[in-house]
C-alpha cells in the first residue's frame, strides 16, 4: 500500500487543469472576464514529480493585488456551523448566503464566482494552480507539495481546478468533505485503485457517489461515460439525466504517455437549457478562475474535446474525449434558520 499522502499528491498534480492561452477560452457566450491575460505556458505539471508553479520562464509576476477580507456577515454567521470552508473565503456575497439557504444551485456557484472574482489572479504566473481549502489542520488555503499540506501565502485566495470544484461540492452536497477524502488508498465498494494519479479524477466521482445518500443518485453509482468523438453537441446534452446536476471529469489519452487515458480536469455541468439554448458551466480554470458560465451545447462540446486537450506535455488527443458524469439531485430544502 503506498503512503496517501503520495497518492494526494498525484490526484492534485492529475487534476492540476492546465488550460489554454485566454484568448483561445471559450467565453463568447459568458461575460468576459476583467482579468489580466495570462502568458501561455511552456510546461506543465508531471502527475508523478513535484509541483513546478513557476512554469513562464523568464516573464515577472505581476504585482499581486491588495486583498481586503470581507469577514462573514453577522446575520450569516450560523451558515459557518453547516459549511465550515466559508471561514476562509475572502468574503461571502449576500447572494450566495441568499442562495445557501434557499439550497438554490445557481445562486451557489453565481455566489462562488462573486467570492473569488476579485482574486482570481492572486498568483498570475501560477498557471497550474493547485490552491484548495483545507478544514483539517492546517486549515485554510493550502496547496499539496510533496503529498503535504503547505499553507499559501497571508492574503492569498487561490483555488486551482480541484479546489474550486471541491468547494461546488461542498456547498451544495457534501460541507466536511476534504481533498485528501477524494482517493484514499482503500477504494469503498471495490472502486477503482488509487495508486495511478491519471486515474483520479474518474477515481473522485466513485468516492462522492459512495458519500451521498442513495436518494441523491438518480443511477446509483453509475457514471455516464461520454465519448464525445461519437456524440454530436445536441446528442451529448440529451444523454445527460434531466433535472440533475453533473459532476463530470474531462479525459483524453495521452500521446506522450503510450496513450494512456488521464482524467485530468472537472467540472460540474447543468444540463437545462435557457431561452438561448445554453447550459451552465461551473469550473474552476486558469483562464477564468472560479467560473459560472452559459455556453451553447457546441461550445461546450468544443471545450471539453479540444481546448482542453492543449496540454504542452502530455499531447492529449482530442479524438479521445471523454466526459464521466456522475448524476446527482440538486439538494433540497430551504434553511429557515440556526
Amino acid at each position: 500500500m503506498r503512503d496517501p499522502r503520495v497518492l494526494t499528491a498525484g490526484l492534485v498534480a492529475a487534476l492540476a487543469c492546465g488550460e489554454p492561452a485566454p484568448a483561445a477560452a471559450p467565453e463568447e457566450d459568458a461575460t468576459a472576464p476583467t482579468s489580466p491575460a495570462a502568458p501561455r505556458p511552456i510546461g506543465h505539471l508531471d502527475p508523478h514529480g513535484r509541483p513546478d508553479l513557476d512554469l513562464t520562464r523568464g516573464t515577472s509576476p505581476a504585482p499581486r493585488p491588495t486583498v481586503h477580507r470581507e469577514p462573514v456577515g453577522a446575520r450569516d454567521l450560523d451558515l459557518l456551523a453547516r459549511w465550515p470552508s466559508l471561514a476562509h473565503y475572502p468574503r461571502v456575497p449576500q447572494v450566495l448566503a441568499a442562495g445557501l439557504r434557499a439550497r438554490e444551485p445557481a445562486a451557489i456557484f453565481r455566489g462562488l464566482e462573486l467570492a473569488f472574482e476579485p482574486d482570481r489572479w492572486a498568483e498570475i504566473d501560477a498557471w497550474e494552480r493547485l490552491g484548495h481549502i483545507r478544514l483539517d489542520e492546517p486549515a485554510g488555503f493550502c496547496r499539496t507539495d510533496a503529498g503535504r499540506p503547505v499553507q499559501l501565502s497571508p492574503g492569498t485566495y487561490d483555488l486551482g481546478c480541484l479546489g474550486g470544484f471541491l468547494e461546488g461540492v461542498r456547498l451544495l452536497w457534501l460541507p466536511r468533505l476534504e481533498l485528501a477524502d477524494l482517493v484514499p488508498c482503500d477504494p469503498p465498494g471495490g472502486f477503482e485503485s488509487c495508486q495511478d494519479g491519471a486515474h483520479a479524477g474518474r477515481a473522485a466521482l466513485l468516492q462522492i457517489a459512495a458519500r451521498l445518500p442513495a436518494d441523491a443518485l438518480p443511477r446509483g453509482l453509475e457514471l455516464l461515460d461520454l465519448r464525445l468523438a461519437e456524440l454530436d453537441p445536441d446528442a451529448l446534452i440529451a444523454a445527460l439525466v434531466p433535472d440533475a446536476l453533473h459532476l463530470c471529469s474531462v479525459s483524453h489519452r495521452a500521446r506522450a504517455r503510450g496513450g494512456e487515458r488521464m482524467y485530468h480536469h472537472m467540472m460540474i455541468v447543468d444540463p437545462a437549457r435557457d431561452r438561448l439554448g445554453r447550459v451552465r458551466l461551473f469550473d474552476t480554470t486558469g483562464a477564468a478562475g472560479v467560473a459560472w458560465r452559459s455556453m451553447r451545447p457546441e461550445r461546450l462540446h468544443a471545450y471539453a474535446r479540444r481546448l482542453l486537450a492543449r496540454h504542452e506535455t502530455f499531447r492529449y488527443d482530442p479524438e479521445t474525449a471523454r466526459l464521466d458524469c456522475l448524476p446527482v439531485r440538486p439538494p433540497a430544502g430551504e434553511i429557515t434558520g440556526p
